[in-house]
C-alpha cells in the first residue's frame, strides 16, 4: 500500500494498493553501504498502471523534541488486509470478506461485498447472520428523511 501522494493524476495516492513486481538495486551489492544505495521498486497498481516508486525523504520530530530526524525510505507498507472503510470506492478481483461480529455500521456488508468484480472472486471467511438480519438496513434518520421526501408537496404557484 502506498503511504504518500506521489502523482494524483496517475492514481498514485496515499492508500493505493498494488503489488511489487520488481526491485531495482542501484549497485551490485548485498548490503546497503551508502545513502544512495536505497533500491526503488516497480509496483503494479492494477487499473492505475505499473509504476516505478522511488525512495522519498521524510522528516519527523526526533525523540524528546531535539530537532528533527530524516529518513529516506520507500513510501510503501505491507497490506495483507484492509478495512471496509479503506476499500470504499475501490474495485478488486479477489477478496476474503469477514462479515462477523465486528460489523457495526448499516450498509457495511453491502459496501464490502460490492467491492468484488464477480462472485468467482469472493470468499466469505466469517459470517454472523444475526449481524446481517438483526439490524434495520438503514438508519432511522434515513428512513425518516425518505418518508418526509415522499410526503413533501411543493407549494403551488398562483
Amino acid at each position: 500500500m502506498l503511504r504518500s501522494n506521489i502523482d494524483v493524476k496517475k492514481g498514485l495516492v496515499n492508500g493505493a494498493i498494488g503489488f511489487i513486481t520488481e526491485i531495482h538495486w542501484p549497485n551490485f551489492r548485498r548490503e546497503q553501504m551508502y545513502e544512495q544505495d536505497i533500491p526503488s521498486v516497480t509496483v503494479n497498481f492494477g487499473n492505475n498502471g505499473v509504476h516505478r516508486i522511488e525512495p522519498i525523504s521524510v522528516q519527523f520530530p526526533a525523540k524528546r523534541r531535539y530537532g528533527t530526524a530524516e529518513r529516506i525510505m520507500l513510501p510503501l507498507i505491507l497490506s495483507w488486509a484492509a478495512t471496509v472503510h479503506k476499500m470504499q470506492g475501490s474495485t478488486v478481483d479477489y477478496a476474503v470478506i469477514h462479515l462477523g461480529r465486528k460489523l457495526f455500521a448499516a450498509g457495511q456488508a453491502y459496501v464490502a461485498l460490492s467491492r468484488v468484480k464477480s462472485l468467482d472472486g469472493l470468499l466469505i471467511g466469517e459470517l454472523d447472520c444475526s449481524k446481517l438480519t438483526g439490524k434495520v438496513p438503514c438508519s432511522n434518520e434515513a428512513l425518516e428523511e425518505m418518508d418526509r421526501m415522499r410526503n413533501y408537496r411543493p407549494p403551488s404557484v398562483s
